[in-house]
């Protein structure tokens, strides 16, 4: 053995909020030490240099590179360390008798490192991804909120004086918005309190309405890709974006994504009886994007009808026949996220010159493939970035050409 390889360390890392424990181990895997440091930027300074240099450290196991660990995470790969994700069993995994313990959690991730057992590449936490991510955390929070505000005023209002309780009752969501906005404060009482739900009401929705949009201008600028997936809106793009994190290349297949997002069949067999379930684990709003996704193809694309109606006739129930489309789609999702910039299908610039060489309308076009002239007028303009529909209003166009030929 070279004296370069006897130099050689393996690091692991117990993450908390305020404080770092670091473990060391030998070539041979005798322990070196365990340290603590301030979880700040000193601290993270410092680590690295207790640990050495990066070119005789193998590797750093850091539990938890998405939460505590994230900041400490960014710094060493930054100074040029081999960071992995470990995962630290929990109380049922641990070996009888031994305690639990920062240090011994530590040497857990630094064992993890030195035996190359359970090792993941962390997700890029930076860039645009996380941009998303913390926008659809403070959406996700208006849009509860404004649930809770919406009931608030529902229960106020079954309990109103009889003539403001009829002239509430069975308005629209944006009309019941709009009325309890403008009413007059100076009322007191029932009428201040709706009032004051309705302009609270008005402004969430606002700003949710922001937010989404800049959402959406990061999507066509970083990964138009995903919307062009049939079904994928905002929302759900922007979610599978942030599960697929700034590097989807250390997803090393589909059936990794697939995992991820909790939409790998699990095998539930027993006896003669051979079936799969539900995967109830994984990245949950990836999960419900993908859902969503399915939801609405299942309700306006043919294709989708015909497959979930043959799975059906297989055998399948329901469930099981939207699990295998998920499955589906998730293959979608991650060619997209592998290529964000790729969109396949016909360019949108050259649908409306090919309408208008004809002297069709929107609202002719519209009716013809069953569609708003909205719709329409979004695919010519770049605003709708879906493959499917583009394709279907391409091929129309053609057809309609080729008709007066």
């Amino acid at each position: 053995m070279s004296e370069l390889e006897k130099d050689l360390v393996f690091a692991g890392v117990d993450t908390h909020k305020d404080t770092h424990t670091l473990c060391l181990l030998d070539h041979m895997g005798r322990a070196i030490g365990t340290f603590r440091f301030a979880a700040d930027a000193k601290g993270y300074d410092a680590l690295a240099g207790k640990i050495g240099g990066p070119a005789t450290c193998v590797g750093v196991g850091v539990e938890g590179t998405g939460s505590y660990g994230a900041g400490l995470t960014r710094r060493l790969l930054e100074l040029g360390y081999c960071v992995y994700e470990v995962m630290v069993p929990g109380r049922a995994r641990r070996k009888p008798g031994r305690p639990k313990s920062d240090p011994a959690d530590a040497e857990v991730a630094a064992r993890q490192v030195l035996a190359r057992a359970n090792l993941s590449k962390p997700k890029d936490q930076s860039g645009w991804t996380e941009e998303l991510r913390q926008l659809m955390i403070a959406r996700d929070r208006l849009v509860q909120a404004t649930a809770a505000m919406i009931n608030a005023a529902k229960s106020l209002i079954v309990t109103a004086p009889e003539d403001l309780r009829r002239s509430l009752e069975g308005l629209s969501r944006k009309n019941l918005r709009n009325a309890l906005s403008t009413l007059d404060p100076a009322a007191g009482g029932i009428i201040l309190a709706l009032g004051s739900l309705g302009k609270a009401w008005d402004l969430q929705d606002r700003e949710a309405d922001a937010i989404e949009e800049r959402m959406k201008r990061v999507l066509e600028a970083n990964a138009p890709a995903l919307l062009a997936i049939y079904g994928c809106g905002t929302v759900s793009a922007a979610a599978l974006a942030v599960a697929g994190g700034g590097n989807p290349e250390r997803l090393r297949s589909e059936a990794e994504f697939a995992s991820l997002c909790g939409v790998a069949p699990l095998l539930a067999s027993s006896g003669k009886t051979e079936r799969h379930r539900l995967n109830r684990g994984g990245d949950r709003r990836a999960n419900r994007a993908l859902y969503q996704i399915a939801v609405t193809r299942m309700s306006y694309d043919q294709r989708t009808k015909d497959y979930v109606g043959k799975r059906k006739r297989d055998g399948k129930s329901k469930k099981e026949a939207i699990r295998c489309l998920k499955r589906y789609i998730a293959r979608e999702v991650f060619r997209a996220l592998r290529n964000p910039l790729e969109i396949k299908g016909p360019s949108w610039k050259d649908l409306r010159p090919a309408r208008q060489a004809l002297g069709i309308t929107l609202v002719e076009a519209g009716k013809a493939l069953n569609v708003g002239f909205q719709k329409v007028s979004y695919a010519e303009t770049g605003r709708l970035m879906n493959v499917r529909f583009l394709e279907e209003y391409d091929a129309w166009l053609k057809s309609q050409a080729k008709s007066e030929s």
